[in-house]
């Protein structure tokens, strides 16, 4: 087998990830497809290196073939490209029970746009609790820069209970705060600072869901360096270059 066949097999076992006894089953049915193309290509004319390297580039890039093999829902999956799945997820679009990436699907997600039951992100839809700059959670809470749930707090915010600068509707007719007046909002908040109501406590309590993020990414970053070195210390010359967010 050429060494150039052998370093791409080599190198797409490595982002499969796979038990070894499933790796070595895996890694001989694909290697087997792979002389078939080849023997193909050289009965066509082309000379054996040309024929490898051709069978190679029209398979694909290592990082793609090999997160196509992996299972379909494992306990960790860890993607720099394409839809990671399993309880946790992590990547560039992400769906599981945890799930963390630009796009963010799963029970409890985190991304650029999240959709779950309990959503943190720049557009947040979520079942229970939304937090992000647009933050919708129709039979919950929605915390953010624009707001609209059940219960809902932000610089705009809509809701059965809303509480915000600027209050455009309340879904029950109901709302701590009637109008848009953020004048009338600031004067409320001072009365809530200065008798420390309940009201004071939603305000606090959004001030913490925000605290979260942070937090919420450095996970997602962790682990992600944690992919790149077991990538790296697999095999120090793969290239994981990517563009991550």
């Amino acid at each position: 087998m050429s060494r150039a066949l052998q370093k791409y097999l080599d190198h797409v076992m490595i982002y499969a990830n796979r038990k070894p006894d499933e790796a070595t089953k895996i890694r001989l049915e694909l290697e087997d497809h792979l002389r078939q193309k080849i023997t193909e290509l050289e009965a066509q004319g082309l000379p054996n290196e040309d024929a490898v390297a051709r069978a190679i580039k029209d398979h694909g890039s290592v990082r793609t073939v090999g997160y196509g093999l992996r299972k379909g829902f494992a306990l960790l999956d860890v993607r720099t490209e394409g839809t990671a799945r399993g309880v946790v997820a992590v990547g560039p679009r992400a769906v599981g029970v945890l799930a963390f990436g630009n796009v963010a699907m799963g029970l409890f997600a985190f991304g650029h746009i999240s959709l779950g039951l309990i959503a943190f992100g720049a557009v947040a839809l979520a079942g229970s609790v939304a937090v992000g700059g647009v933050s919708l959670a129709p039979l919950g809470a929605a915390l953010g820069l624009a707001a609209v749930g059940r219960v809902a707090c932000g610089i705009i915010a809509a809701g059965g209970l809303a509480v915000g600068l600027s209050i455009p509707w309340a879904i029950d007719r109901v709302s701590f705060l009637s109008g848009d007046n953020g004048l009338q909002f600031l004067q409320h908040f001072r009365t809530l600072v200065r008798d420390g109501t309940g009201n004071f406590v939603v305000i606090l309590l959004v001030m913490w869901f925000f605290m979260v993020f942070p937090f919420l990414n450095g996970i997602m970053c962790s682990i992600q360096r944690n992919e790149y070195r077991r990538i790296k210390k697999a095999d120090p010359d793969i290239d994981v270059s990517v563009t991550w967010p």
